[in-house]
């Protein structure tokens, strides 16, 4: 019986380590990182080709790697009858930037979007902005206050996030118009467009550039939001400084 121990603890130990083992595998395994198909070209395409069926495929690459740049594969129809504007390689991602939109900007936007062009307070960033690129859309708005608290009833600043996640589809300033400065046009479902279109005549909005593909920061409320208080409690607890009559060393 004694010597029967050994052989039950090893066994034991054994069964033990497989289902450690396979507690490590399943874990790793749930950890796989989500895939999402992109166009690609299935030959070699010449700059000045008129983009038809069977000349692009869908490749299948992590979410993280996805270049901002691409076109989903539930989008490639909006490339057909698209002339390109420079070479692609077999096998290459076809990039909006290789699309020349010979047949007009609608067939580039998804169903069920409206593109919307919007005027940002921030030229800077708009300048630096590429088709393509996500952003959350932040606005700078007055509302009516009822006062309170020896504060009187008025209007007051609020800054905050009116759209998390917009995809950008174009950049048109200083292409065609020096009245495009600063314009943006973006890529929204019909009521959110409509929301947006309002908030443009009320509020100065400004673009923030996103990770793209990031699965995080997606909900607006999360962000909160920015007023004049906010400043005011950054000095809750804070030592006046005096400035002295003559220095000290």
């Amino acid at each position: 019986m004694k010597n029967s121990i050994p052989l039950i603890l090893a066994v034991l130990l054994g069964l033990a380590a497989v289902f450690a083992v396979s507690k490590i595998i399943s874990t790793n395994t749930a950890k796989i990182e989500e895939k999402v198909k992109i166009v690609a070209a299935t030959r070699d395409l010449m700059a000045g080709e008129v983009i038809a069926e069977g000349f692009f495929m869908p490749r299948e690459v992590p979410v993280s790697a996805v270049p901002t740049q691409a076109i989903p594969w539930n989008r490639a129809s909006m490339i057909l009858g698209q002339r390109l504007k420079q070479p692609v390689q077999k096998g290459n991602y076809i990039f909006i930037q290789d699309v020349g939109l010979s047949q007009g900007m609608s067939n580039v936007v998804g169903e069920g979007e409206w593109a919307v062009a919007i005027q940002i307070a921030d030229k800077a960033m708009a300048s630096l902005l590429q088709s393509g690129d996500e952003v959350a859309i932040v606005g700078t708005f007055k509302i009516d206050h009822k006062g309170g608290a020896g504060v009187p009833p008025g209007q007051k600043d609020v800054t905050m996030v009116l759209f998390p996640k917009v995809r950008v589809l174009e950049i048109p300033s200083g292409k065609r118009d020096q009245n495009l400065e600063g314009v943006i046009i973006v890529l929204l479902p019909p009521q959110q467009a409509q929301a947006l279109i309002a908030a443009s005549r009320i509020a100065e909005l400004t673009p923030v550039l996103r990770r793209s593909n990031d699965p995080t920061a997606l909900n607006r409320m999360d962000a909160g939001m920015v007023t004049q208080e906010t400043f005011s409690a950054m000095l809750n607890d804070l030592e006046l400084v005096t400035i002295p009559e003559t220095p000290k060393k």
